[in-house]
């Protein structure tokens, strides 16, 4: 479980991290992604996105954050592309997502919305994932870039696409590969 950092809100000379805040926080991390059985969460979430078991870690802790962010900000907040990944695979999860998720750990719902599109909306959530990305900063650190891309790059083209693998032969790009071979 993280510690939580004593910091101070720069606009009100306020702690961050209250005492609620802190004990929602470690409601958050305690909870379990990887219970004992063959397929859990977290291995579902590697095996489904072709992600190393440390990769889909990273990501739930990523989701973590977010859903921490999602209840203390008093604004809304989007997620990365890799955050809502895995917030769409926990809600497929539905008893635990709403049942202990929602009712035990966050202690609040916690709805997602697709956007509506258009290029109101895309301005939208290009202004609530900047003011995600700095409240992220406030509370736990800059966040890291391979899970909260800069805002040009979180609403670029889409990253993630569902596709049939037995009608499709898919390739990784070359740098990917690399890249990933160069992690190991």
């Amino acid at each position: 479980m993280q510690e939580t950092p004593i910091k101070v809100d720069p606009q009100s000379n306020a702690p961050v991290w209250t005492p609620p805040r802190q004990a929602l926080w470690q409601r958050i991390a305690q909870h379990d992604f990887e219970p004992d059985t063959p397929l859990n969460f977290t291995r579902r979430l590697a095996r489904d996105h072709g992600w190393r078991l440390d990769e889909a870690r990273a990501a739930i802790d990523a989701y973590r954050r977010f859903c921490f962010l999602a209840i203390v900000s008093p604004a809304p907040v989007t997620p990365s592309e890799v955050v809502d990944e895995v917030w769409h695979q926990h809600l497929i999860y539905s008893r635990d997502y709403w049942t202990i998720w929602c009712g035990q750990a966050l202690r609040a719902p916690l709805h997602h919305d697709p956007t509506p599109g258009g290029p109101e909306a895309q301005m939208v959530y290009r202004q609530q994932y900047a003011e995600t990305l700095a409240l992220h900063e406030q509370f736990f650190g800059p966040p890291a870039a391979e899970l909260w891309p800069a805002t040009h790059l979180r609403f670029g083209r889409p990253r993630y696409h569902v596709t049939d693998r037995s009608h499709w032969l898919i390739f990784p790009r070359p740098t990917a590969w690399i890249r990933r071979l160069s992690k190991r």
